[in-house]
């Protein structure tokens, strides 16, 4: 599932990878506990100045949310908003 700042998802099933693209380079700074631990994954330039990262989002349960925010690295700056995506049932 692709969550875009243009089509930002709200959930995924089960069972997913939650893939998220930008239009430039950045840290997407992420949890799956509300907080409480973090992961940092690095996006990557594919075709067509776009940019993106897979967060592994396949083995949590339904009912658990993935809550992420961006730090972009050419502006060295963070998004300062949280997203949230909810994991359903597949």
């Amino acid at each position: 599932m692709i969550w875009r700042f243009n089509h930002k998802i709200r959930s995924i099933p089960f069972g997913k990878i939650l893939r998220v693209e930008t239009l430039s380079p950045a840290t997407i700074h992420w949890s799956v506990d509300d907080w409480n631990t973090v992961n940092d994954s690095q996006t990557h330039g594919v075709d067509l100045g776009i940019y993106m990262a897979d967060l592994t989002t396949e083995s949590l349960a339904e009912g658990a949310q993935v809550k992420f925010t961006f730090f972009w690295l050419q502006e060295n700056r963070w998004e300062n908003v949280d997203y949230t995506i909810n994991i359903d049932k597949g």
